[in-house]
């Protein structure tokens, strides 16, 4: 394992270990941070240039921040890619594309697209999020060489991050942070909370006003009604004595992943934190923060104060939850001395519990507070409301279900069942219907005026010089190439070069 940063067999389980779920289901853990890694291709290009530093990576926030700076980097280094592509405050380059002073915004605020300028036409076009960059990524020679997977996560990834990003260029959304924390965990105000988050509702909040030091912080919409909110732990201690201010996992309406973000990206804006618990999979981990720059302090250990009496209220925790009584110092990592731990939906440290009886979770394999039915590859489960991350909230339907059952609309964004939705094999997308679809494709495929069809590839297209009857004059009209090329080879068309004329009255000229 020299070339990579793992020592042993053990230390292999830890990284991509199965985990067994309640239902039987096993599933392993960093599946793409562990399919990055067995890429033979990317080995020898490693090895090759004398640089494991692709390799030597052990969680994915790591994964995300070394792949984007390598593909800037050689990019830049790129003779062949000429063309600036500026996105969320980073460059990158392009032999085909560029971007203008707008930096990908569209002007007619799409937030699911980027605007770029096609060199070769100069022309301006815009393009979904992901299949936009995912292009980006291809044109880099590591790129080329990357897994498929790593690919399809860095695009949704760059998706989420691009709607983050032009949902704060328009803003709808207000950022508090302040003592508020009864207004965080009060149903009527956090409207669609109660399927992510087992302690709304329930007056907890008096946890983090009389025991730790910290904040809410949150997001209201225009009604006044929070959309995304966290904790804001304000004293965090690393092992070296250095002092941090650290967000605790985000809950959002509906689970929703770009108001988590967005929620994060005002905060650093704001320079309210140092760090941040990642976003996704992996959430719920009690060392998966993350620094403001997206650089991971897995390996950092945390510690906070915390004043908790066996009788007073406690709210679930994720992250500072072993907790040493009689010093009353809550840590992230198991290895510290402790007396309890506080990941409990129990009311107290006595474990009294509210009125509610004990359910049982039958994907994790545990009894919890509360739980509510999903959809697990079409079987009805119920689990914890506050373990929900391998869950997706669709609108449509008014339930939950599972990530690897779902896929978002290429077209409006929408979470759908995969098995309810239209797919397009041509455009590799899918729908929510047809006219999703026929959106999707007049905004992204290239007509062709001649062949009355869309093609997907703008270089599947040229144009060529029509008659028009009724203006008596020739007019450019946009061509599938292959329909010109048989048009050539039939003689059905003149001219030479790059320059050819169509004309009803051909057969009538060549006859004369």
């Amino acid at each position: 394992m020299i070339n990579f940063n793992i020592t042993d067999y053990e230390d292999f389980k830890y990284l991509f270990g199965f985990t067994i779920h309640g239902n039987g289901e096993k599933s392993r853990k960093n599946k793409i941070l562990l399919q990055h890694l067995k890429n033979r291709a990317l080995l020898r290009y490693c090895r090759q240039h004398n640089d494991r530093s692709l390799l030597r990576i052990r969680n994915m926030a790591e994964l995300k921040k070394v792949i984007l700076e390598s593909i800037q980097k050689l990019g830049k280094e790129d003779k062949e890619l000429t063309n600036k592509v500026e996105l969320i405050g980073k460059t990158y380059w392009s032999s085909q594309y560029r971007t203008d002073s707008l930096q990908g915004l569209c002007e007619d605020f799409d937030k699911r697209s980027v605007r770029y300028v096609n060199v070769k036409t100069e022309r301006v076009f815009k393009m979904k999020a992901g299949k936009f960059f995912t292009a980006i990524i291809r044109e880099t020679g590591i790129g080329r060489i990357l897994s498929q997977q790593v690919i399809n996560w860095l695009s949704e990834e760059f998706t989420q991050d691009w709607m983050t990003y032009t949902y704060g260029q328009t803003p709808e959304v207000e950022l508090h942070v302040d003592d508020n924390f009864r207004l965080i965990y009060d149903e009527d105000e956090c409207r669609g909370f109660n399927g992510c988050s087992c302690m709304v509702g329930r007056d907890r909040h008096y946890f983090y006003e009389n025991s730790v030091d910290a904040k809410a912080a949150y997001l209201l919409d225009k009604d006044g009604y929070v959309l995304s909110r966290a904790i804001l732990f304000t004293d965090v201690y690393d092992q070296y004595g250095k002092k941090w201010r650290l967000l605790e996992r985000q809950y959002s309406k509906e689970s929703n992943e770009v108001l988590k973000r967005l929620l994060v990206d005002l905060l650093i804006k704001g320079n309210y934190i140092e760090g941040y618990k990642q976003i996704g999979a992996g959430c719920s981990e009690s060392r998966a923060f993350v620094a403001n720059d997206g650089s991971s302090l897995a390996d950092m250990k945390f510690s906070i104060r915390c004043n908790l009496d066996t009788h007073e209220t406690l709210s679930f925790q994720d992250s500072f939850k072993y907790y040493d009584y009689d010093n009353n110092i809550a840590y992230n990592y198991p290895e510290a001395s402790y007396d309890y731990c506080l990941d409990t939906t129990d009311y107290n440290l006595e474990g009294d519990e509210d009125e509610e009886d004990q359910e049982y979770d039958e994907y994790h394999d545990y009894n919890c507070q509360s739980v509510r039915m999903c959809y697990y590859h079409g079987e009805e489960i119920d689990v914890d409301v506050d373990n929900l991350e391998d869950f997706i909230y669709v609108e449509s339907e008014g339930e939950y279900h599972h990530k690897d059952d779902v896929t978002q609309c290429d077209a409006c964004g929408k979470w759908i069942v995969k098995e309810d939705a239209t797919y397009n094999p041509e455009a590799e997308a899918y729908f929510c219907d047809d006219n999703c679809e026929e959106e999707y494709i007049k905004e992204n495929f290239h007509f062709s005026e001649y062949d009355a069809r869309y093609f997907y590839r703008e270089e599947d297209i040229t144009e060529i010089n029509s008659w028009d009857d009724e203006t008596q004059t020739y007019r450019q009209i946009t061509i599938s190439k292959d329909s010109l090329e048989y048009l050539i080879t039939t003689r059905q068309v003149f001219g030479a070069g790059n320059i050819w004329f169509i004309d009803n009255r051909y057969e009538a000229l060549k006859s004369a």
